[in-house]
């Protein structure tokens, strides 16, 4: 096993978060599993040994957009065949596929897997899913966990030389729209948070994510009753967009992004019970490769 398939510490944290949700929403339980079993590489420096080969900057394009990526093969499949082994053991036959038995992931499958995931393939990972014998959203939801990893090491190795002059709502690392914005500090700052590769970055108070308006008479703020006033969702009836604000005194530590996403649930349903809706395609396709490969190993065919 390569030192990145290994398990390394556990994020305290994050766990002791994921834990209480539990306690709450027991219903959660099979994919919080699934989640902890994620959480301990998105901090794991061992996915830092493959940087990737950059192609040339192209304006408001994010730094792996084009890029050579060059994740650990063998890492990947490691931690795919945990993913799934998890998520087939807590009888999420969605994700995985009814199969008897543990999946034994091969490094070419995890490639597949991994850039299929980056790239937002949708035609490659129904591919993907009808293999396995798991459904298209139930495998899109289990592949988008396998890139995480070696995207929060990318963050990582960015997070000291941040893009002093990005304004675009979207990542510009991975491209992603934001999990949620932080309000940070006394000032109530604006930062916007990637809940794939964990970069955070300043994003204007009054201004819509995804469409840029300003209009004050096309922004709103959506708050839940009963729910703590620490969560809110802003609105823009322009385009029909919501992103989650989470108010903070702190950054939220890379780790526990998607764990503060789950918390905060109960305004992605509020804001979509009332027609405002995420995009649901990346800001930006990155168009990324396998670094010294001309493409993606097909996936096998199971046996």
């Amino acid at each position: 096993m390569s030192a990145a398939a290994a398990s390394p510490r556990r994020p305290a944290g994050a766990v002791a978060r994921l834990d209480a949700l539990a306690q709450v929403h027991a219903e959660w339980v099979p994919w919080l599993r699934v989640v902890r079993e994620l959480l301990p590489a998105l901090s794991d420096p061992a996915w830092d040994a493959g940087p990737p080969v950059l192609a040339p900057g192209v304006e408001w394009a994010p730094r792996l957009a084009g890029a050579g990526l060059r994740p650990d093969a063998g890492a990947l499949a490691q931690l795919l065949q945990r993913l799934f082994g998890v998520a087939h053991a807590q009888g999420l036959h969605a994700l995985t596929g009814t199969s008897a038995g543990a999946h034994d992931a091969l490094a070419e499958e995890a490639l597949a897997v991994f850039l299929a995931s980056i790239n937002h393939d949708p035609a490659a990972l129904d591919l993907q899913a009808s293999r396995v014998g798991a459904t298209p959203e139930g495998w899109r939801t289990l592949a988008r966990l396998l890139p995480m990893p070696y995207l929060h090491a990318c963050g990582r190795g960015w997070a000291a030389e941040p893009d002093p002059i990005w304004s675009q709502g979207y990542c510009p690392v991975c491209g992603a729209w934001p999990a949620f914005a932080e309000l940070r500090g006394i000032e109530r700052t604006r930062h916007l948070r990637c809940g794939r590769c964990g970069t955070g970055w300043p994003m204007a108070i009054l201004a819509c994510t995804y469409c840029g308006t300003t209009d004050h008479d096309t922004l709103g703020t959506l708050v839940v009753e009963g729910q703590t006033s620490k969560f809110a969702a802003e609105t823009c009836s322009g385009c029909s967009g919501y992103l989650k604000t989470c108010t903070t005194l702190q950054a939220t530590p890379p780790d526990e992004i998607m764990v503060t996403d789950l918390e905060s649930v109960e305004f992605d349903l509020a804001a979509v019970e009332r027609g405002f809706l995420r995009p649901p395609e990346p800001g930006f396709a990155l168009d990324a490769s396998l670094a010294d490969l001309a493409a993606p190993p097909a996936m096998p065919r199971p046996q």
